[in-house]
């Protein structure tokens, strides 16, 4: 089984954005999204990269059928018709009374897909990876939802108290991210001559700033390529973290969806060590160019675990 699926993340996606039912449809999408995707770590220039070529064309069709989508979309919202629950609702319906063009609303819906595809996936199979690889670790994790299983029997849902009980998970949920981050770094713009150090940055020069270099850097964690979820706890001794832990970035940029990406890896890890048990299938390697994945999505086998024979 591979951790990672690349039809269903994208299907969910188009589910949340503009209620989109999986089928042919989004099939289509997504082979020309993926053509889209691979673009992005290409040389930019059409005459040299036939993938870059492809990336800009693809990019056509899925604006184009993303528009076909939001002008009929539009035209229901003026008929009256029932507004549907979804990202693309909010967009048509505007900021403060302002409405977006439908070329606006497109431009939205492709940077979407673009930020939140795979992010959270790949952290879900990178966290059970260094699970795996720290057997202490999985047992505490799993103690700490075997309990809230307990206390919540089989089938009820979690509920946000449950999320807040959970204080070994955002240790791990922390500590995943600070290692395989996703996203290696951002770009800003000096806005004003700065200095730092010995060093000034002039004005309106761009700066990339590496969140992978400063988590991975010895100085603010110690042993810092090593797997340690309590290092993150309040006695642990590490240096207070609050100021060189950036993984959604920071500022008024900030991932607007941090704390669902969080909340997501909580639930998924919850329901993921009550009732299953897992092997790597295969050897796998962790590698962070052009992004953070795995080389083979690292495939496991699971098995269901059995239910304790009841008391009698």
């Amino acid at each position: 089984m591979y951790m990672c699926g690349d039809h269903i993340t994208f299907e969910l996606s188009m589910k949340q954005l503009m209620s989109v039912d999986p089928g042919e449809w989004s099939r289509n999408l997504m082979k020309e999204y993926m053509l889209m995707i691979e673009g992005f770590f290409s040389i930019p220039i059409a005459l040299f990269s036939p993938t870059y070529r492809k990336a800009i064309k693809a990019r056509g069709k899925v604006v184009d059928a993303l528009s076909l989508v939001v002008r009929e979309r539009r035209r229901e919202s003026e008929k009256g018709g029932e507004r549907k629950n979804d990202m693309l609702a909010a967009l048509l319906a505007g900021d403060g009374g302002v409405g977006f063009s439908d070329e606006e609303i497109v431009d939205f819906l492709v940077s979407l897909l673009v930020a939140g595809y795979e992010t959270t996936s790949t952290s879900m199979t990178l966290a059970v990876k260094f699970l795996t690889e720290t057997p202490l670790a999985l047992a505490q994790l799993k103690d700490e939802h075997d309990e809230i299983r307990a206390r919540k029997g089989e089938v009820e849902a979690l509920e946000w108290e449950d999320y807040k009980s959970m204080p070994f998970t955002h240790c791990v949920v922390n500590e995943t991210l600070r290692i395989a981050n996703i996203i290696g770094g951002v770009f800003r713009r000096a806005m004003t001559d700065v200095t730092i150090k010995d060093y000034t940055i002039p004005k309106g020069w761009k700066v990339f700033a590496s969140l992978r270099a400063v988590h991975l850097n010895p100085e603010y964690f110690k042993d810092a390529r090593t797997f340690n979820p309590w290092r993150w706890q309040s006695n642990s001794g590490e240096i207070n973290t609050a100021n060189v832990f950036t993984p959604f970035g920071g500022g008024p940029r900030r991932c607007p969806g941090y704390e669902l990406a969080k909340v997501e890896l909580a639930v998924f890890l919850h329901h993921l060590v009550t009732r299953l048990s897992w092997v790597p299938a295969e050897e796998d390697k962790l590698v962070f160019f052009p992004t953070t994945r795995m080389q083979k999505r690292y495939p496991i086998i699971i098995q269901h675990q059995e239910k304790p024979a009841s008391k009698v």
